[in-house]
């Protein structure tokens, strides 16, 4: 029995995020929702939005039948990357690619501050989109502004097959 359990738990977990699930009962009835948390040996279950506890005794089998792929958005807690160009230090976020060529960063004034581009890079690793001075951003300064944009569409990623069509990420640049 603890076992099973444990194996029913590993399975939660490790497809919690990614997955839609049946739950069959030992009565053989079955719910359709997304398995929520294992408590107590209680598992937690949301259908149609609403929370369900069901024992875990009277559970037969749980199914994971709706993969659900990465749809290209930042996450929250994804890595914050460096790389160097020139003098200036990059810094990015950007899930699972790794920039293999850094944007050129030039400037020609005094001006300081730090601007965060949000950009979207297709497959082959190149920024489609850059869109400057978004949260995070330390300067509103135009010619900053405008330099970011420009240097960023010039970053390259790894290429991947498997990603999505459309990956956001950000590049941060601090002159």
């Amino acid at each position: 029995m603890y076992k099973i359990a444990s194996t029913i738990v590993f399975c939660l977990v490790f497809t919690l995020c990614f997955a839609q699930h049946n739950v069959i009962l030992k009565t053989g009835e079955k719910f359709n929702g997304v398995v929520m948390a294992v408590k107590d040996d209680t598992l937690h279950m949301a259908i149609k939005r609403e929370m369900v506890f069901v024992e875990l005794k009277y559970i037969s089998s749980i199914f994971f039948d709706e993969y659900i792929p990465y749809d290209g958005s930042l996450l929250l807690d994804e890595k914050i990357k460096t790389m160097r160009s020139g003098e200036y230090l990059i810094e990015y976020q950007m899930k699972d690619r790794k920039m293999i060529h850094p944007p050129k960063i030039s400037i020609g004034t005094e001006d300081h501050g730090k601007v965060v581009v949000e950009i979207t890079i297709n497959r082959s690793g190149l920024v489609m989109v850059s869109n400057p001075g978004i949260a995070g951003s330390t300067t509103s300064n135009e010619y900053l502004l405008t330099k970011a944009k420009f240097a960023a569409q010039g970053a390259r990623f790894e290429k991947s097959k498997v990603a999505p069509v459309e990956q956001k990420g950000t590049i941060i640049i601090t002159y």
